[in-house]
């Protein structure tokens, strides 16, 4: 496990708690959470993929925004998902999801990279939905 720089407290446990395998690495200049297991619903190709996110300088005042999967996801329906772009990080190819909260969404001082997990969550069941 790689913890090349610490979360708040709250952040580390509350990831702990969803998978005790969890990383932070810096690529690029750039920092990064990876879940190793994060749990994809069934109707996908995959059960668990690595999950990663992006963590801004000014995060927690400012959202997490998207996130990143490896091995790529695909529904098992055939069905196209929807903005999904190539992504390199960490010496893997992951795919982008490109998911937006809207403007004001983001509570600073109650969101957290618990609650963007919630977030990526209901995008996947989401796009199971259509």
């Amino acid at each position: 496990m790689r913890r090349q720089f610490q979360l708040a407290e709250e952040d580390e446990a509350c990831l702990t708690a969803r998978s005790p395998n969890w990383e932070a690495i810096v690529e690029n200049n750039t920092k990064w959470v990876i879940v190793p297991d994060f749990t994809i619903p069934e109707g996908y190709n995959q059960r668990t993929a690595s999950a990663a996110m992006r963590i801004l300088p000014s995060y927690p005042d400012d959202q997490i925004d998207m996130v990143y999967f490896y091995p790529a996801l695909a529904l098992n329906s055939g069905r196209a998902i929807r903005q999904l772009t190539p992504f390199a990080l960490d010496g893997k190819q992951y795919q982008q999801w490109s998911r937006h909260r809207q403007a004001g969404e983001w509570r600073p001082g109650i969101d957290s990279i618990c609650t963007h997990m919630l977030q990526v969550d209901n995008w996947l069941q989401k796009e199971l939905r259509g």
